[in-house]
């Protein structure tokens, strides 16, 4: 009966002494899941930081710019001024041609004097 009992309080020690190195296995890796998740923690707070620098300075540049209706109304204003532009180099090349042709005839004219014939409408010759 010694025996058995002596049987029985082994096993008994056996299984305390496997629980001790189970929970102490485990309090290791606690300690380590805990410092692992510190530095994730940490982690994540620094990301979460710099993202929300980085969407600051985003939101400052975005403050910045102008507003779609102003940007409205410049392209509008920039479109009349091409539209009176493009008239203008219009006008301007007709006044060209009309001022090509006034410089055609007064050199007509100049060398009509210069050779000493003169063929306006009564067909009299001038001399000087």
């Amino acid at each position: 009966m010694v025996r058995r009992w002596l049987l029985v309080a082994g096993v008994w020690a056996v299984a305390a002494t496997a629980i001790a190195v189970i929970a102490l296995v485990q309090a290791n890796n606690n300690d380590e899941s805990q410092k692992i998740g510190e530095q994730t923690a940490s982690q994540v707070g620094r990301v979460q930081r710099n993202l929300n620098n980085r969407l600051d300075d985003i939101e400052s540049r975005l403050n910045d710019l102008a507003p779609s209706s102003d940007i409205d109304r410049l392209d509008k204003r920039l479109k009349k001024v091409e539209d009176e532009t493009s008239k203008a180099t219009t006008k301007l090349d007709k006044l060209s041609g009309r001022v090509d042709d006034l410089e055609t005839r007064v050199d007509d004219l100049e060398t009509q004097q210069s050779s000493g014939t003169n063929t306006d409408q009564t067909n009299t010759n001038t001399t000087p």
